[in-house]
C-alpha cells in the first residue's frame, strides 16, 4: 500500500486527502493558497527545497518541509 509518505513527482497528479497534524500556522497559510482537502493538483516542477505546483488555475510554489505534512494519494 501506498499509504503515509508520498513521494511527490514531477508531471504527475495528486489529490489532498487530509493534512497531518503538526504545523498548523503553516497549514492554514496552505489552505489560504486553496490547497484544501480534495484538491486535485499537478507537480510542474522541482527545484532544491520547493515544488511549483499548479492549483487550479494557479501555480504555487510549495516547500518540501510543508509537503510531510499532507496525505495525498496519486491520481
Amino acid at each position: 500500500s501506498e499509504e503515509g509518505k508520498m513521494e511527490l513527482r514531477v508531471g504527475e497528479s495528486f489529490e489532498l486527502l487530509e493534512f497531518q497534524e503538526g504545523s498548523t500556522p503553516l497549514l492554514s497559510k496552505l489552505k489560504s493558497m486553496g490547497l484544501r482537502e480534495g484538491k486535485k493538483f499537478k507537480v510542474l516542477m522541482e527545484n532544491g527545497r520547493v515544488y511549483l505546483i499548479k492549483l487550479d488555475n494557479s501555480r504555487i510554489v510549495l516547500d518540501k518541509s510543508l509537503v510531510k505534512h499532507l496525505k495525498v494519494r496519486k491520481i
